[in-house]
Order: C-alpha cells, then structure tokens, then sequence
C-alpha cells in the first residue's frame, strides 16, 4: 500500500505523516509501478448501451457496482482476474481468478456479490465495459432475475474505480509464484480479505470498507459521494 495509507493503518502518533513519508521513500519502500496492457474483453457497442452513473451521487452500498477483466502474466503462463466492487463503500464484492475469459468466470464472481448482498443488490446498477463476457446472454438473464440494471462505459476513463483495482490488485498484492488456478484463487480470498478489512481508504476517512460499511449500518449516518459527470467534458465544461 502506499506510504499514507500505511501511515493510518500502523496507527502511527509518534512522528508526522510528512515524515514517515520521507522514512518510507528513503529506504526504498515505495511501490513500484508495472505497466503493461493487454486486451482482456472483446468490447462491442449497442445502441441501448448507456452510462447510467455519469454524475450519481452514491448515499449508500449496493448502488452501483463495477466490474471488469484484468491479466496476471507469471512466467509463460496468462491468468485472468474477475472483480465487483461496491463503489461507494469501495468493498470488493466479488473477484475470481481463471486461465480462461470466458463468460462463466463473469457469473462466479456476480454470484459471489448476490450471495454476499442478498436482496440488497436488487435495483442495483451493474457498471462495466462493453466486454462480450458481460453482455453474454446467461449473465443478462442473472442480471434480469435479479432487478439489476445494466450500465456500459464507453471507455476505460469511465470505469476507473474497477480499472484502479486492476493495478492495486497486480501491483501491490500478488507477489508470489502461482501454480495453477487454485492456487491463485486462495491468494485472491486473502488478498480481498486483506482489501476489505485491513487497508485505510482515505475517501472513507481512512477507515477500511468493512469498517465503513459497520460504521453507516450502526451509526446511521450516511457520507455522499458524487460520481464524475462525462458528458461534461462532451459539452467542453
């Protein structure tokens, strides 16, 4: 994680955030970034695709939740990384890891998030890119069953939250040789373990998700947060 982050999750109080910074960039601590991009999903367009998020103001979990694909390249050997995250309490909700794209990986991780959210994922908005493993017929349909809404980025720009993930996910976490398949989904249930309940977000004033979403459960308060509206840089705003 990054220096401030990890600043707020020791609990440090003994020096300044300002410099543990300098501590941590000193010793060589800081992360180091690894970019490399391959095409995940065969995107294609239809004219009922819409971005239904563009400008929301989020009040609460399962109000939209963003999916995407990302790659793992080990070696000679090509993974494949699923994820759902709840964005507003930044929770990952689902995520599953294959050798494969295909379509049936999409509906492990979806049905990880209805099995963890229950009928409180009903009404929800699904927001991804036009991949052809979401717009596959038997993802649809789980969608329809259950009163979930269909929103399409036309660009990775707008589906950023889950593109972010990608890289904390690749970047940060996985660190370790996988063997096969298995392998690599038991290090995705410690790494999300570690995500969800270990990791300070600073736009949930530094608490961890879980402890977010505990939080507006038991204190019933609510912190909004505004989506970033794109048509505005459509209309030059």
């Amino acid at each position: 994680m990054g220096s401030r982050t990890m600043y707020h999750q020791l609990k440090i109080d003994n020096i300044g955030i300002n410099k543990f910074e300098k501590i941590v960039s000193k010793y060589g601590l800081t992360i180091q970034q690894k970019r490399k991009r391959i095409i995940t999903t065969d995107g294609f367009y239809e004219k009922i695709d819409t971005n239904l998020i563009n400008g929301l103001t989020l009040n609460h979990i399962n109000q939209v939740i963003a999916g995407d694909i990302t790659y793992l390249i080990l070696k000679d050997k090509t993974y494949y990384i699923f994820t759902l995250k709840d964005m507003y309490s930044k929770r990952i909700i689902g995520l599953y890891g294959s050798d494969t794209m295909m379509a049936t990986n999409t509906i492990i991780t979806l049905k990880q998030a209805i099995k963890l959210r229950g009928k409180g994922i009903n009404n929800c908005i699904h927001h991804s890119d036009a991949g052809s493993q979401y717009k596959s017929k038997a993802y649809k349909n789980i969608l329809i069953k259950n009163q979930i809404k269909m929103s399409i980025a036309e660009n990775c720009l707008q589906n950023g939250m889950a593109e972010q993930l990608n890289g904390v996910l690749k970047n940060d976490y996985i660190i370790k040789d996988i063997k096969n398949v298995a392998d690599l989904n038991k290090q995705l249930k410690e790494i999300k373990r570690l995500i969800n309940e270990e990791k300070p977000v600073k736009e949930l004033n530094y608490k961890t998700p879980v402890e977010f979403e505990q939080w507006i459960q038991n204190s019933n308060k609510t912190l909004e947060i505004e989506l970033y509206d794109f048509t505005k840089l459509e209309r030059g705003l």
